[in-house]
């Protein structure tokens, strides 16, 4: 987490500075203040999602389920949770490294975090209404096995 604030800082620092030699540094700070506004319930929400399922889950059951012996399971299990999960990274991201880090194998965080950047439920009446079910089914027929190979892939390689 440090290096990432730091990563952050100096690149907020720089963009900073060069908004202000073309005087425009405070649009951005007015920009960056709607945004935060817009973005806090979402972080406050998840933030107690997290609380909870941390409180609610024990950590054998996670660890059983997605753990380095779970196997396959785990690998499409953590599919499943990481297709399930809505959000943008500032929701999701904190939510994986407070409940699922300490308790998923490699294989099973790749898995789960692919899942999340590829499948949106969310999206699917959208996707059924614009693009037809046989499209649908085509894709999701698709997505459904890259982050289990995946997930897999990564427990050959670093496993």
């Amino acid at each position: 987490m440090n290096d990432a604030l730091l990563i952050l800082s100096l690149m907020a620092a720089i963009l900073l500075y060069i908004a202000y030699r073309q005087g425009k540094h405070m649009e951005g700070l007015r920009e960056a203040k709607k945004m935060f506004v817009n973005v806090l319930p979402l972080l406050l929400l998840a933030f107690v999602m997290v609380g909870f399922i941390n409180l609610l889950l024990p950590k054998e059951l996670l660890q059983s389920w997605l753990g380095a012996g779970s196997g396959w399971k785990g690998l499409v299990t953590g599919s499943l949770i990481g297709s399930l999960i809505q959000g943008g990274p500032y929701a999701f991201f904190p939510m994986f490294d407070a409940v699922f880090r300490d308790s998923v194998s490699t294989g099973t965080a790749v898995a789960m975090i692919t899942a999340w950047g590829m499948i949106n439920v969310g999206h699917l009446p959208y996707e059924f209404t614009f693009l037809g079910s046989r499209f649908v089914a085509l894709k999701y027929g698709i997505y459904i096995s890259v982050p289990v190979l995946a997930g897999l892939l990564a427990n050959l390689l670093f496993g």
